[in-house]
């Protein structure tokens, strides 16, 4: 049923706790597991922003090989992909391209004015797939560092 997994994440505690089950459903499926970060510099007219870009870039994927490296192996097939653009469109984008069977991601679960009800990177993300796109919830106390 599921095929390929694929587990955004931002460098938070709170977007790593779907790692857990995304991890159970590669085992019990016998998935392809994909970790993707996405590396955002912001830009400003008339600033070069390459050298923080390839910083971003370094950090990210030193930070997915870490994750990588933690999770339980159990003949698990992990990939682990650093892309540069806006969050939700980027993982979107990949999910298509690499014909991703689910996506498992946090949601910041943030309310008010200026938020949207699931987090906006979790609703467009949602509001944009074909695919089944499993969204795990803060646990209370949990907080996004």
């Amino acid at each position: 049923m599921y095929e390929r997994i694929l587990v955004p994440l931002d460098g938070s505690a709170l977007a790593a706790t779907a790692l857990a089950h995304a991890v159970q459903m590669a085992e019990i499926f016998q998935a392809e597991l994909i970790l993707l970060r996405v590396a955002f510099v912001p830009t400003f007219p008339g600033s070069d922003t390459t050298a923080a870009q390839q910083v971003a870039l370094a950090e990210s994927e030193a930070y997915l090989k870490r994750i990588a490296r933690a999770l339980p192996s159990r003949g698990l097939t992990i990939h682990t992909v650093v892309r540069s653009g806006k969050a939700a469109e980027t993982i979107v984008e990949h999910a298509l391209q690499q014909k991703v069977s689910v996506i498992v991601m946090a949601t910041h679960g943030h309310h008010g004015v200026d938020q949207w009800p699931l987090g906006s990177i979790a609703e467009k993300v949602l509001r944009s797939m074909q695919v089944p796109v499993l969204l795990i919830r803060p646990t209370p106390g949990a907080e996004a560092s």
